[in-house]
């Protein structure tokens, strides 16, 4: 794995939240259930990790080698798709024993469900990455696992 220094922080908080610190209204979030309080990277990706180019707002590495890509959107969900595509492109060690989820949290997702079925569907194909696309929160239990 990647070293991030300065970019990332290690919790073992049970409720892991991230959120875009520009947003105004911050509808946004990736929320991490992590009740048995392993530890967890929080990597921040924009502006850190990945200073120039597109890059995503933060990638999550969990202890059970599952890498989890965050955007944090308001509607333009192709461009998000484009932003963690890139992250993957240079921060996954692209092993195959890691498994890659990314989530984009939207404001609003004007593309129609059949669109998404193909984006993920691609996306999949090419990263071997899932990709969930959701307008609010993201709740993702680490703890059902």
């Amino acid at each position: 794995m990647k070293e991030f220094q300065g970019c990332e922080t290690v919790t073992s908080d049970p409720d892991i939240v991230v959120s875009d610190p520009g947003s105004k209204n911050k509808r946004s979030k990736f929320r991490l259930r992590n009740s048995k309080r392993n530890s967890i990277k929080v990597i921040q990706v924009d502006s850190c990790a990945i200073k120039n180019g597109i890059r995503c707002d933060y990638l999550l590495i969990l202890p059970n080698k599952k890498e989890l890509y965050v955007e944090l959107k308001g509607s333009d969900v192709k461009h998000a798709v484009k932003q963690i595509a890139r992250s993957i492109d240079l921060l996954s060690c692209n092993c195959q024993s890691v498994v890659k989820l990314c989530f984009i949290a939207s404001t609003r997702c004007p593309i129609n469900s059949t669109d998404i079925q193909i984006l993920k569907k691609k996306f999949r194909k090419e990263y071997n990455a899932k990709l969930i696309i959701k307008n609010g929160e993201i709740i993702y239990n680490f703890d059902s696992e």
